[in-house]
C-alpha cells in the first residue's frame, strides 16, 4: 500500500466541525491506494463489510485492491489484487467474504487468507451488495438482472431480467431486500418486482414511474418495515406497497429519492437535492427534514445513537436521529462517496475518496 491517493494527507481526525461532542471518534486509518495517483476528482464508491464475530472489516477499491483488516486497530490481515475495480459493499458470510466487481464478477473469498473459493461472471458491473437467502446468494447486475447462485459452490440456480428503458436511465441500480421468502427488486424502467426466492418466479410487478418522465429509475433499495414495503422512483417519489400483492397503500410525490433506510421504526429518505428526511411509515408524513451541503446524500445508517450519511461532494455528516439536527461534520481529504458501514458493536467504517479507510469507535478517545 502507498501513501493515500492524490496526496490525501488528512490527519486521523479529519477536519471536523460541529456543535456537540460525538459518541464516536476516528480511532484509526489505513491507506489503501498503491501510491499517489494524481486524479483531479478521485472517488471511491465501495462501502466496507464488518464482522463482529471475526473482528474484521473488509473493503475493495477502484484500483482493484481488496483488503481485510482487524476491526479494532486497522491492522491489515491480508490483501489481494483483483482483476477489476470494486464499487460494491462486500458481505461477510461466516468465514467467507462475498464481493462483486465492476467487471461483472461475484467472488467468494476466504476471510482467513483471501483465497478464492469460487467466482461467477455476468455481463455487466456488480455494484450492489449480494444478499444471503438461505442456501442461495442473490445479487443484481447493471443491466436489470437478478441472479441467484448456490451459496457454497457459486453454481447457477435462477435468473430474472427486465429490458432496459428505450430512453435514458440514471447510473446505478437498486440493491435487494429479502423478507418472507421474497426477493424485492427495483429496475431502471420504473418497475418494482417481487420474486419467489426459491426459483425466481414473479409474484407481482408494479410500475411506479409516469411514462412522460425522462428518468423512471427505481434505484433506491426497497425497505420492508412492519406490514409495508417501501420503494422509491426517481420520478414519482416514495410509495408504500402491500408486500404480498404490490398494491399501492400511499404515495409521497417527492422526486429525486435515491436511498431509503429503516431507522427505529421510521423511514429515512435520501433526496438528491441534499435533503435527508424522516418519514412516518403509516402515511408518509415528514417528521423532520435536514438540508446538508455537499451534493446528494447517500445511504443513511444508525451509529452510536445518531444517523450518519456521506455526501457526494462533501464529507460524513452525523445527525440527531430524533430531530435531524446536524451535530458533526467529518471531512477527510477529498470527501466521501461510499456509504458508511455501522457495526453491530457500535463501530463505524467509511472509505474516503482519497483511498483511506477510517474506523470509528465508541466511547472516549484512547
Amino acid at each position: 500500500m502507498g501513501f493515500g491517493r492524490a496526496g490525501d494527507e488528512t490527519p486521523l481526525a479529519g477536519t471536523t466541525a460541529g456543535v456537540t461532542p460525538l459518541p464516536l471518534h476516528a480511532a484509526w486509518r489505513i491507506e489503501l491506494s498503491e501510491g499517489p495517483v494524481y486524479t483531479v476528482k478521485p472517488r471511491e464508491l465501495a462501502a466496507a463489510a464488518h464482522s463482529s464475530r471475526l473482528g474484521r472489516v473488509a473493503v475493495g477499491t477502484t484500483e482493484g485492491w481488496f483488503v481485510c483488516a482487524r476491526a479494532g486497530s486497522g491492522e491489515i490481515v491480508w490483501q489481494r489484487k483483483l482483476a477489476g475495480s470494486v464499487s460494491a459493499r462486500a458481505v461477510f458470510d461466516g468465514d467467507r467474504i462475498l464481493t462483486g466487481t465492476d467487471d461483472g464478477v461475484l467472488l467468494a473469498l476466504s476471510a482467513v487468507d483471501g483465497g478464492e473459493l469460487w467466482r461467477y461472471a455476468v455481463p455487466s458491473a456488480i455494484q450492489q451488495a449480494p444478499v444471503i437467502v438461505g442456501e442461495l446468494v442473490v445479487f443484481v447486475d447493471g443491466h436489470n438482472g437478478v441472479h441467484a447462485l448456490d451459496r457454497d459452490t457459486g453454481a447457477w440456480r435462477w435468473q430474472y431480467r427486465r429490458d432496459p428503458p428505450e430512453n435514458f436511465a440514471l447510473a446505478g441500480e437498486a440493491g435487494l431486500e429479502v423478507a418472507d421468502g421474497r426477493v424485492y427488486a427495483g429496475f431502471s424502467d420504473g418497475t418494482s418486482v417481487a420474486l419467489d426466492a426459491r426459483d425466481g418466479a414473479v409474484l407481482w410487478t408494479r410500475d411506479l414511474a409516469p411514462e412522460q418522465d425522462k428518468f423512471q429509475d427505481v434505484d433506491a433499495r426497497p425497505v420492508r418495515l412492519g406490514d409495508k414495503l417501501f420503494v422509491a422512483s426517481a420520478a414519482s417519489g416514495v410509495h408504500a406497497l402491500a408486500p404480498d400483492t404490490g398494491k399501492v397503500l400511499w404515495s409521497l410525490p417527492t422526486p429525486g429519492v435515491t436511498r431509503l433506510t429503516a431507522v427505529n421504526g421510521d423511514l429515512v429518505a435520501s433526496i438528491d437535492r441534499g435533503v435527508v428526511a424522516r418519514l412516518a411509515p403509516d402515511d408518509g408524513r415528514t417528521l423532520w427534514q435536514a438540508k446538508l451541503p455537499g451534493g446528494a446524500p447517500g445511504e443513511v445508517v444508525e451509529a452510536g445513537g445518531l444517523l450518519a450519511t456521506s455526501m457526494s461532494r462533501g464529507g460524513l455528516f452525523f445527525l440527531d436521529a430524533a430531530t435531524g439536527r446536524p451535530l458533526q461534520h467529518f471531512l477527510p481529504g477529498y470527501g466521501l462517496m461510499g456509504a458508511p458501514t455501522a457495526g453491530d458493536d457500535g463501530t463505524l467504517y467509511v472509505l474516503s475518496n482519497g483511498g483511506v479507510l477510517y474506523g470509528f469507535s465508541a466511547g472516549p478517545r484512547g
